[in-house]
């Protein structure tokens, strides 16, 4: 039986063992996909960080060290403004001052 996928951004069959398997860009989503190219991947989650814009992926954020809270938020200051932050790394921010990290 041969087994064939199919990419998840371009839509095109994959043969069976080039394929790459990733999961979604979305956080708490359980789901897996194939594709072809995993740059085709990455630039999908830049450009899904972008649009978020949550503090947890900007390239001003500078982590604090805290103990594990039990609702996941995360705490740091801005690099940028000197601002302390607490956020959910999984929330949509939509910050004007969001920068993608290089």
């Amino acid at each position: 039986m041969n087994e064939v996928h199919y990419c998840h951004y371009t839509g095109k069959p994959i043969p069976a063992g080039e394929e790459i398997v990733v999961g979604a860009i979305i956080p708490n989503v359980k789901a897996k996909y194939y594709v072809s190219d995993i740059e085709l991947h990455k630039r999908s989650k830049r450009l899904f960080d972008e649009s978020e814009a949550n503090c947890n992926t900007c390239k001003h954020l500078v982590r604090v060290k805290h103990d594990k809270c039990r609702s996941g938020f995360l705490y740091g200051k801005c690099a940028k403004d000197g601002a302390e932050l607490m956020f959910h790394p999984d929330d949509p921010m939509h910050m004007a001052c969001y920068q993608q990290r290089d």
